[in-house]
């Protein structure tokens, strides 16, 4: 009840969720890609990642989260070793990008303690050496010790200097689905 109060006189509204610094936990979360071709399409899953979120208190149910995400770009696999050494090489250029990052703001004003509510994230997505704006829906979900996020968005390859893929018979369409979930635990509280 002390800290109720005491985060109501120092901001004017009572604080609704955890605030602070929130580490990404990678056994807990997943950042998956799949990708459409000519015989159905293939899974794309990061097995190497890590982020976080410093989230913060703007009015009595809106918050902004400062969220950054890194990929090893080598981690990034679809299981079968031919495929991934292709798409290591001519796709991502993992010897020159080792990184794929977004970097931006998760933003609320239908935050809940208990059941998921809507956020929107705005950040820029780096893949490959190029930077592009990319925007989403986030579903959020607050938990004793943090947060679970949720977002799907498309993006097309070509936008980011990719070549389409294509092996033998099989040819990957440009537009590709990315889910990324993701489980934050609170780290140091500001």
């Amino acid at each position: 009840m002390a800290l109720w109060l005491s985060a109501l006189a120092a901001t004017g509204h009572a604080q609704l969720l955890a605030t602070g610094r929130f580490a990404v936990v990678p056994e807990d979360s997943r950042v998956e890609l799949f990708v459409r071709d000519n015989v159905g399409g293939f899974r794309v899953r990061a097995q190497q990642f890590e982020g976080t979120a410093v989230v913060r208190q703007t009015g009595e149910r809106s918050f902004v989260a400062d969220l950054e995400l890194t990929v090893a770009a080598r981690s990034v696999t679809t299981g079968l070793a031919l495929r991934d050494a292709q798409m290591h090489r001519d796709q991502l250029l993992t010897e020159q990008y080792p990184t794929i990052t977004f970097q931006g703001l998760v933003t609320t004003d239908a935050a809940r303690v208990i059941g998921t509510f809507p956020a929107m994230a705005h950040g820029r997505l780096t893949l490959r050496g190029v930077t592009r704006q990319v925007s989403a829906p986030v579903q959020v979900t607050p938990l004793p010790d943090g947060f679970r996020g949720r977002a799907e968005f498309e993006l097309r390859m070509s936008d980011y200097g990719m070549p389409v893929p294509r092996f033998l018979f099989f040819v990957a369409e440009d537009l590709v689905r990315v889910t990324v979930e993701l489980r934050l635990r609170a780290s140091n509280r500001s």
